[in-house]
Order: structure tokens, then C-alpha cells, then sequence
């Protein structure tokens, strides 16, 4: 494989650094290693702040890298989409969160990883998943509400990413009757479905022999449906390590589009970890759009 050609631009190279990411203790390493890679380092202090100071970014260099956990990769892409330069701009994942779900599933194993790869890792175009036209990277977890995820074990956070909070939520509420979605796969018809969590995927799905990296190159969204509370037991043991060998309650299956209609009071969304509410959620996928670096780990065909 050919890595793709450096995109246009000066040269320059922005961090959009979030200093409160994960432990909080990265600051000196992370100005280091971006001093001696030649990145300006932009600190930013809020959610809403890491989607402007990446939007202006996007738009005076040709790499911005995104230093934090999911939610703030996720941000950083959104602050380039707004300023509309994904065909300008290389993105890349420095992992500074727990779980650093997104960068690992894209082979980033580390910080210092990071900033090597952007010198001469192979890039790779990958789609991003739209929710209601907002773009998110790794996946959107519907139905179990989101009230227990400080509760939820980082470990299991850095295995499962999202999974894990739904995970934590079975645990504790087991009285949770579940939720009457309405579901629109692209090309059926709208059908009524009792779950209890339906996770969509862009950058990862629930782990398939041992691996959680969804294809992100198929322009396709890899949606599971967990019907009930009892089936996420299963996920707990791997779901027979292989969705191969998929548990009665399951359903998973890929689409280039998705509506999910939310009927209930149980409407927390999780979106890369940004949790909101919604009853309808409308789901797509931009093709190849976004241009990282990628380790050694990463599989352009996980199902191959």
C-alpha cells in the first residue's frame, strides 16, 4: 500500500491540546514531543472550545492534531468540518484520554507513537459517521441511560469504549424494561424494535475476535441491537469471542444510512462519550473524507 500524498498547505502543523484529558498530567511530554515535530500547541479550555480553535486551525495549517481522548478527536474533526477543509487537512489522534478508543483502533498506540507517525506513517482516507449531520468518529451508543458512567471501570472503559457504560448500567438496573425503537435500515421498511442499547459504529463495533476496529473505509455504519438487559452478559464474555457465533437477542448488521426513532423516557445518547438526549436520531456516512496516519495495527479490511 501507497501512503497517500502529503496535502497541500505551508507546512504547518497545529496540536489542538486539551490539557484536562485523561490523568492531566501530560503537559511537559506533550509540549516536548510537539516542539521537536514542529507542531504550535493550542490549548484550548471547554468542548465548544476545542471545535473553534480547531475550526480556525483547519484553516492556517495542512496537519492538526487532536490531543485528548475521543470526545475531544471527535470535536477537532467537527472544528474542521466547519471550516470545511477536510481535503486539506491531515488529522492526527495523539491518545491523551482513558480509553483512546478511536486512536487505538487506528493504531496509535501512544503518545510518542503519535507524533512519529505523522513524519512517516502511512494516511489513509476514512469515512466519518454523521449523527443528525454532526460528525462523530468512533460510535454512538442509544438506550441505557447514561447516569452510572462514573461508575464505570476504566478498564473496561479502555476494552469496550461506550459498551462499557450500557455495560455498568445492566449491572445496576436490571429492573430496566427497555426501549421501543423505531428502526429505518437504508432500503427497508421501518420496523418496531424492543432493546435495550443499540450501539452505531464508524470507527469501532462490538468486539469480533478479540478486535473492536470497525472498517472504516466501506462507507458503511456497523449497527448492533442488543434486545434486552440479560443479553449484555454475553458482551461481558466476549460474546462467544466472535459475533460469528451470534447469541439468540442480537441482531448486527451494516447500512450507509439509519434512523432511530426513541420512544420512552429513556433517551440518553452517547455520542464518542458526549452524552445528550434525543428522541430521533439520523445517522449517515461521509466517504473517505478524513486523512490520519495510521500504525502498523491498523486493517483497512477487518473482514477480509
Amino acid at each position: 500500500m501507497v501512503p497517500s500524498a502529503e496535502p497541500s498547505g505551508d507546512g504547518r502543523r497545529v496540536l489542538v491540546y486539551n490539557p484536562d484529558a485523561g490523568s492531566g498530567d501530560h503537559g511537559d511530554r506533550v509540549r516536548s514531543l510537539a516542539a521537536d515535530h514542529g507542531f504550535e500547541v493550542r490549548e484550548t479550555d471547554s468542548a465548544e472550545d476545542v471545535v473553534d480553535t480547531a475550526a480556525v486551525a483547519a484553516g492556517e495549517a495542512n496537519v492538526v492534531a487532536a490531543g485528548g481522548g475521543d470526545g475531544t478527536l471527535t470535536r477537532v474533526v467537527r472544528g474542521i468540518d466547519r471550516a470545511d477543509a477536510f481535503g486539506n487537512v491531515c488529522f492526527a489522534a495523539v491518545p491523551l484520554g482513558t480509553g483512546n478508543n478511536f486512536a487505538g483502533n487506528v493504531g496509535v498506540a501512544d503518545v510518542e507513537a503519535a507524533f512519529a507517525l505523522v513524519e512517516d506513517g502511512e494516511r489513509r482516507r476514512i469515512d466519518v459517521g454523521t449523527v443528525d449531520g454532526t460528525p462523530f468518529l468512533n460510535s454512538v451508543v442509544a438506550g441505557l441511560t447514561a447516569e452510572s458512567s462514573a461508575a464505570t471501570d476504566s478498564g473496561e472503559k479502555e476494552r469496550w469504549g461506550v459498551l462499557a457504560y450500557a455495560m455498568q448500567t445492566a449491572r445496576t438496573a436490571r429492573e430496566f424494561d427497555g426501549l421501543t425503537l423505531t428502526v429505518e435500515p437504508e432500503g427497508e421498511d421501518p420496523r418496531e424494535v424492543t432493546a435495550s442499547v443499540v450501539l452505531v459504529g464508524n470507527g469501532r463495533r462490538v468486539p469480533r475476535g478479540g478486535r473492536s476496529q470497525a472498517d472504516m473505509e466501506d462507507g458503511r455504519l456497523d449497527v448492533t441491537i442488543f434486545e434486552d438487559v440479560g443479553v449484555l452478559d454475553l458482551v461481558e464474555d466476549s460474546i462467544h469471542e466472535a459475533l460469528g457465533d451470534q447469541p439468540e437477542g442480537v441482531e448486527h448488521f451494516t447500512t450507509h444510512r439509519l434512523n432511530v426513532d426513541i420512544d420512552g423516557d429513556h433517551d440518553s445518547v452517547s455520542v464518542d462519550g458526549e452524552i445528550l438526549t434525543a428522541e430521533h436520531l439520523s445517522f449517515g456516512v461521509r466517504e473517505r473524507v478524513l486523512e490520519p496516519p495510521v500504525g502498523e495495527s491498523y486493517d483497512p479490511d477487518p473482514d477480509a
